[in-house]
């Protein structure tokens, strides 16, 4: 692993633990609690998007040939 992914990894660590009590402090009821879930949900489907690369890196071209034999 490299330092700037552990520098991250603890920024973001240190983030949620903030995040995660003040909401524990504030929350009065079930339904502050279900808000939280959503935006939880909503914050790891974000990641999750963004994680998951369809193409390789802009450095190196997609493979993609035409010959004379295709139906395009």
């Amino acid at each position: 692993m490299r330092a700037s992914t552990a520098v991250q990894l603890v920024i973001v660590a240190a983030v949620a633990i903030g995040l995660g009590y003040a909401v524990t402090k504030s929350a009065d009821d079930w339904s502050d609690w279900v808000v939280f879930g959503v935006v939880i949900c909503a914050a790891l489907g974000g990641a999750i998007a963004v994680w998951n690369r369809q193409y390789p890196a802009a450095t190196t071209k997609r493979t993609f040939t035409r010959d004379s034999d295709s139906e395009w």
